[in-house]
């Protein structure tokens, strides 16, 4: 099958799929996973591995828009008035997950290296469908508010405690080079991919500021944000830094930057569902299926580990903060998605750890297939019960503009 004739199939099924579920009161995102999971190679096989990767650069544009809207949570008034109860949320519900994870699979035996990579993976929570439930629902209030502002920060540490781990295995490994050249060189990835995608993307950010104090009409505005994104994205892969940090910083930019920083993200929300539609739907079509069965003890460890993490270590976090009820009754089930990030990392721990990478692949790649279908759901639920979904409004607004 061709790739014009691959998308029309994705976006007609994906449109099929998502009034589907929402009639069983499921969020349309697990539709469009559901519709990607049949036509992907693991059942139909409609879309093959080939049109998975020609359709990949559609991917990574969505992604680059979804981190680009959830970067505008760093607008300064915003984030000086919840910045600190949102780092401490982070910092204690990622700790969590990673710590239970990484004790779990110390306790079934397996190698130091590979808990200690599987916790700093276990904190990664996937913006993404986080962020179409949010706009789905039409969500307002304090969960929704924090929860941005959490899945905004917890990417980033995640890559921080994932350079971390990896720099501290390679500076143990008989196999180093020595201390000091190894250091120098596992240090020096670290701080490129966070300092380096962080000024590609205030950089960017910059240009769209500027650039946007000069546009009016709605077309080019998302001419200029496209193209924006495309040259954010293009330029971090080139460099072989971080897309996604890079994203990030050019939405946190342009929001505190630009006047017309509202109007722009308005504009995006009401002209982005097919991108939205595709990302999901490419994004089902890669998981695969039939390694579930084959993950085993420890992927039921990984999966009940890093959902008990993420759980309750937002509801205690929350409770010390003194946090509004809500907040620390329902944070903690918005939590529970996973997807683009961790598996970017097992990509990079495949091609850096290749001794060690099989186990680390099959359950991540098991456990992302569980948690892409629950995760949606589970943040549908808490935000209903928290009483902040709205979701006989149309989806028009930008949660970040609530």
């Amino acid at each position: 099958m061709d790739e014009l004739t691959s998308l029309g199939l994705i976006l007609l099924l994906a449109l099929f799929a998502g009034h589907l579920v929402r009639a069983l009161h499921i969020p349309e995102v697990t539709g469009y996973l559901i519709a990607g999971v049949v036509l992907g190679p693991s059942v139909l096989g409609w879309l093959s591995q080939e049109n998975l990767s020609a359709l990949g650069v559609v991917s990574e544009v969505a992604l680059g828009l979804i981190l680009f809207s959830i970067g505008s949570v760093f607008e300064y008034s915003l984030f000086r008035r919840i910045g600190r109860q949102v780092a401490q949320l982070t910092l204690v519900e990622s700790a969590a997950a990673a710590v239970i994870v990484a004790i779990g699979m110390l306790m079934l035996g397996l190698a130091w290296q590979v808990a200690l990579l599987l916790g700093a993976v276990a904190i990664a929570t996937a913006p993404a469908s986080t962020l179409m439930v949010i706009r789905e629902c039409d969500a307002a209030g304090p969960v929704t508010d924090y929860l941005l502002g959490v899945i905004a920060v917890n990417n980033v540490l995640c890559i921080t405690v994932y350079g971390l781990v990896a720099a501290g295995i390679d500076l143990l490994s008989p196999a180093s080079s020595g201390f000091f050249e190894t250091l120098y060189r596992s240090m020096f990835t670290f701080v490129w991919q966070m300092v380096g995608s962080a000024a590609l993307g205030f950089l960017i950010g910059l240009l769209l500021a500027k650039w946007a104090a000069h546009v009016t009409e709605g077309g080019e505005m998302l001419i200029l944000l496209a193209g924006s994104i495309l040259l954010c994205v293009g330029v971090a892969r080139g460099l072989e830094l971080s897309p996604l940090v890079a994203s990030l910083a050019v939405g946190a930019t342009m929001v505190n930057l630009s006047a017309r920083s509202r109007h722009l993200f308005e504009t995006l929300a009401g002209t982005d569902p097919p991108f939205y539609a595709v990302f999901f739907v490419l994004a089902g079509a890669q998981l695969d299926v039939s390694l579930v069965p084959a993950m085993g003890v420890a992927g039921v460890v990984y999966v009940i580990g890093r959902a008990g993490g993420k759980f309750f270590g937002a509801r205690v976090a929350a409770a010390r903060l003194g946090l509004q009820s809500s907040v620390q009754r329902f944070l903690g089930f918005a939590l529970l998605a996973q997807a683009g990030l961790a598996v970017g990392l097992t990509l990079v721990i495949d091609d850096r750890y290749p001794a060690i990478a099989p186990v680390i692949t099959t359950v991540v790649l098991a456990s992302v297939a569980i948690y892409e279908m629950i995760g949606p759901i589970s943040t549908r639920f808490a935000l209903v019960r928290a009483g902040e979904a709205h979701m006989a409004k149309p989806v028009t607004v930008d949660p970040i503009t609530m």
